[in-house]
């Protein structure tokens, strides 16, 4: 839900689109939660009813999500909605001349990655419904396909509104997605029927992809120096946060993708780990603690506790990625105990910190109301 909501926000900002009607989209979380109480549900009581019942309103979910954006491309084409007013100080998170091209590969990303997510939860769907469990292929379009191919597209649009200021080129991005897209179907085809000759090419193309945009990224870190987000009154100083966000994330992307190289399987726990728990979740530490402040007015008071955070984080991610790649020794569970227990200490932390933020937000709208 966290990447639905996230490419509502980015899309109203960036593309100045409106959902139509409004209750869209608290219709499509309603959907999407109700799915995930059937599975649970239906898992929980050993019931295929519920699972199947389940199943099928999961795949309804990422249909209606494409469908309510093109819902609202239309009501924007027909002027059946007003564009949404960018307040002042978020202007610098929409549309820049000087982003114009990256920003279109970004949408174009995205359009992919919700097209890789429909089929992912249509075959899903089919596969629990008539074996009661989900295909590896489908699986492989979902992680492979919709997860990585949104980060990627979103870190595209947000690098320059919340890292440097400066526009990433785009050709980079269109190689990436060029190769990328057609790996992942092969790589799902070649998982799902067996074919394992075509599934290991897939793989190790994937990976070179995951690679070759980790390096982009870095390249950029490492090239730029940290310059103002935005123009006029507008602008906000990019954090040391979001950048250290940025490299860790990205470098646990091509330590993935190395490992997908070498001849790791997609669903290797090291792997999975590196790309959910290094790449993924550090990017949303480090984004949230750049934009909530932006969007809500609340102040992240230290820095040096969102570094310290976001790195006891990637300490507690490379422990777990050790400990699973020698999980037949003592030392490797021993490995996979500590970095757990940090990751989850991270987690807790950052809950805390964005909690209390939250409360603010609260106490100050109250204040305004009364």
């Amino acid at each position: 839900m966290a990447i639905f909501g996230m490419t509502y926000a980015v899309l109203s900002i960036s593309a100045e689109l409106r959902l139509h009607p409004r209750a869209a989209g608290w219709v499509h979380l309603a959907i999407a939660e109700l799915g995930i109480v059937l599975l649970v549900a239906g898992s929980a009581v050993t019931s295929s009813i519920l699972m199947r019942l389940g199943a099928v309103v999961q795949a309804a979910s990422p249909v209606l999500f494409l469908t309510n954006i093109l819902l609202a491309v239309r009501a924007k084409r027909q002027g059946r909605v007003q564009s949404p007013v960018i307040p002042e100080h978020l202007r610098h998170l929409g549309r820049r001349e000087d982003c114009r091209r990256a920003d279109r590969v970004a949408r174009r990303g995205t359009d992919l990655s919700g097209l890789l997510l429909m089929a992912s939860a249509i075959w899903a769907c089919w596969g629990i419904w008539s074996d009661g469990e989900s295909s590896l292929g489908a699986t492989v379009l979902f992680d492979d396909g919709w997860l990585v191919g949104t980060v990627v597209s979103v870190s595209l649009h947000l690098y320059p509104r919340l890292i440097s200021g400066v526009s990433m080129p785009a050709w980079p991005f269109s190689l990436f997605q060029a190769i990328w897209f057609p790996s992942t179907l092969v790589l799902s085809l070649g998982a799902a029927f067996h074919m394992n000759m075509l599934a290991e090419v897939g793989r190790d193309v994937l990976g070179a992809c995951l690679v070759w945009v980790a390096v982009v990224f870095e390249a950029a870190l490492v090239r730029r120096s940290r310059g103002a987000c935005g123009t006029g009154d507008g602008a906000v100083a990019s954090s040391s946060a979001p950048r250290l966000a940025w490299a860790l994330g990205y470098a646990f992307a091509g330590i993935a993708g190395g490992w997908m190289i070498v001849g790791r399987e997609i669903v290797a726990l090291p792997v999975l780990h590196a790309l959910f728990l290094g790449w993924m979740t550090t990017l949303v530490y480090g984004t949230s603690y750049a934009v909530m402040p932006v969007l809500f007015d609340v102040k992240i008071r230290s820095t040096t506790l969102s570094i310290a955070q976001m790195s006891i984080s990637a300490i507690g991610a490379v422990l777990m990625m050790w400990g699973f790649a020698d999980l037949d020794a003592t030392l490797g569970r021993a490995l996979l105990a500590a970095g757990g227990g940090l990751a989850w200490l991270a987690f807790v932390w950052y809950f805390v910190r964005i909690g209390w933020g939250g409360i603010h937000i609260l106490r100050r709208t109250s204040t305004r109301a009364v």
